[in-house]
C-alpha cells in the first residue's frame, strides 16, 4: 500500500470514527433529556404530530413527482462514497416505536412506515448518490470494533431502502422500486472490494435479490421495464467473490495476525508443539525464530490451497467438489507425514461452508435472469412458456437449466442441488400479477 492510499483510509477511519461518536453523543443526550411534563407534553406530541404531517406530504409528494434514474454514461462522480454513507447514518432518524421492530420485515407498508420513510428522504437520496461513486470504506484493519459499527449502520440503512422499495411497489413505481434494490446492490459490491469486509458482502446482497422478486410478483408484465432492469442487472453485478479470492484474503489475514499479535503466534507455535512426534520434532519446532515458523505456515498454506484451487478449477459437479475439500482437509490434519506447522495452521481453514454460501448466491442471481426472461416472454404473448427459454443461466449446483414449474400463481424455479431444495427453496417461486387462467394456456 502506497503512501497516498494509506493517507486516505487514515483519514476515512477517523471520519468513521468522528461519525459513529457523533451518533452515540446524541442518543445519549437524547436518553438523559428529562421528559416533558404538563403543558409541554401535549406541546411535544403537537410537534411531532407536524413533523410527521410535512414528512407524510414530503413523501406523497416525492412519489407523485418521482422519475426513474436516467443513465447518461458519464463517469461515476469522483469523491469517496463512504464519507457519504457515513454521513447518512447520521441523517437516519429514529423509528417510531410502533414500527421500530417491524422495519426489516415489513411487507404490506402501512401510514406509519410512510411517515417514517417521508422522514428517511434526505437520508435516501445520499445513499443512490453514494451507490454510484467509488468507494474507500477506511476500516482500519485488527479494528473488529470498527467493522462491527459499520455494519449497524448499514443494516438500518438497507431495511429502510427495501421497505422504501416495496412501498414504491405498492404505489405502482415499479421501475424506481427495482432501482432501490440496484443501489444496495452497489453497496454490496462496495462491500466486496474490501478486504475487510467482503465477508459481509453477498449475505447483504441476498435481501434484495429477494425483493426483486417480490416487484417483480406484483407487477403488471411490462416489456420495457423487464428490458431495462436485465440490462441493468447486467451492469449491476453486486459483489463478485470467488471461493478461491475468499480463502487467500482469509489467510493473508491469518497470517498477518499471527505477525502483529505474539500470543496468537506464541498459540500456533505451541499448538504445532504439540502436534509434533517425538521429542527432536518437538524441539525443531521450538527452535524456529518467529519469522521461520510464519515462513513455514505460508507456504504449507500455499500448497493446501493450491490442492484445493485445483478442485475448484476442475470439471467435478458441486457435490463432489465438497467431498474433495473435505477429503483433502480431513488429509492433511490426520496425515502421519503432515508437517506439525501444517497441521496447526490449517485448523484455520473455514471448511467448505464459505463454498456453499457462494453457490447458493449464484443460484438466486442466475434465479432472478432466468425469472426476467419468463415474465418478458409473459409480457410479450400474454402466457407463461411451457418450457424455460434457450441459453438462459444455469443452476450453479448442476450447471443444467433450473427445473421450471407453472404454478398457479405463478411459476417456479428450482435449483437441482439436494441443500437448495431444503429449507430455501421456496425463494425461487414467483407470482404473476393477473389472475387470468388464460397466462397458463396448454399452447404458449
Amino acid at each position: 500500500m502506497n503512501q497516498f492510499t494509506s493517507n486516505r483510509k487514515c483519514v476515512v477511519f477517523c471520519l468513521l470514527s468522528l461519525a459513529l461518536t457523533t451518533v452515540t453523543a446524541f442518543s445519549e443526550t437524547e436518553t438523559e433529556a428529562p421528559k416533558p411534563t404538563g403543558m409541554g407534553v401535549e406541546a411535544s406530541r403537537a410537534i411531532a404530530a407536524a413533523k410527521d404531517r410535512r414528512a407524510e406530504e414530503a413523501y406523497e409528494k416525492r412519489n407523485s413527482e418521482i422519475t426513474p434514474w436516467v443513465e447518461d454514461g458519464t463517469p461515476p462522480k469522483q469523491g469517496n462514497a463512504a464519507l457519504l454513507y457515513y454521513q447518512a447514518f447520521l441523517l437516519r432518524p429514529e423509528p417510531p416505536e410502533a414500527i421500530k421492530y417491524k422495519i426489516h420485515s415489513v411487507t404490506e407498508p402501512i401510514k406509519q412506515f410512510r411517515t417514517y420513510l417521508g422522514h428517511c428522504l434526505p437520508m435516501i437520496e445520499i445513499v443512490e448518490i453514494a451507490s454510484r461513486m467509488p468507494c474507500i470504506w477506511g476500516v482500519w484493519p485488527e479494528r473488529r470494533l470498527s467493522m462491527e459499527a459499520l455494519r449497524k449502520g448499514l443494516g438500518p440503512i438497507q431495511d429502510i431502502l427495501l421497505m422504501d422499495a416495496r412501498a414504491l411497489a405498492a404505489d405502482g413505481h415499479y421501475r424506481v422500486a427495482l432501482e432501490r434494490c440496484l443501489t444496495l446492490r452497489r453497496i454490496a459490491k462496495h462491500l466486496s472490494e474490501d478486504p475487510e469486509l467482503y465477508i459481509y458482502s453477498t449475505g447483504f446482497d441476498m435481501l434484495p435479490l429477494n425483493v426483486v422478486g417480490d416487484v417483480l410478483s406484483v407487477m403488471p408484465p411490462d416489456a420495457e421495464t423487464l428490458t431495462w432492469f436485465r440490462g441493468q442487472f447486467a451492469v449491476v453485478p453486486g459483489p463478485r467473490l470467488s471461493y478461491a479470492e475468499m480463502l487467500q484474503a482469509r489467510i493473508r489475514r491469518f497470517l498477518n495476525h499471527m505477525r502483529t499479535t505474539p500470543k496468537s503466534l506464541r498459540y500456533y507455535k505451541n499448538l504445532a508443539i504439540k502436534e509434533a512426534e517425538g521429542e527432536q520434532a518437538k524441539e525443531n519446532v521450538r527452535n524456529l525464530t518467529d519469522e521461520q515458523f510464519l515462513a513455514r505456515a505460508g507456504e504449507g498454506f500455499a500448497r493446501f490451497l493450491d490442492s484445493i484451487f485445483r478442485v475448484l478449477d476442475s470439471e467435478m459437479t458441486y457435490e463432489q467438489k465438497l467431498v474433495q475439500m473435505n477429503g483433502l482437509y480431513n488429509e492433511k490434519m490426520k496425515g502421519d507425514n503432515t508437517d506439525p506447522v501444517d497441521k496447526s495452521v490449517i485448523t484455520m481453514f473455514p471448511g467448505v461452508s464459505g463454498y456453499s454460501y457462494l453457490v447458493e448466491h449464484s443460484a438466486y442471481v442466475n434465479g432472478v435472469k432466468a425469472a426476467v426472461e419468463v415474465y418478458l416472454v409473459l409480457a410479450k404473448t400474454g402466457h407463461l412458456p411451457r418450457k424455460l427459454p434457450d441459453h438462459l443461466p444455469k443452476d450453479p449446483y448442476t450447471d443444467r437449466d433450473f427445473i421450471y414449474e407453472i404454478k398457479d400463481e405463478g411459476f417456479a424455479l428450482r435449483c437441482q442441488g439436494k441443500k437448495f431444495q431444503g429449507w430455501s427453496k421456496r425463494r425461487l417461486e414467483f407470482k404473476v400479477k393477473s389472475k387470468d387462467k388464460s397466462r397458463f394456456g396448454p399452447d404458449n
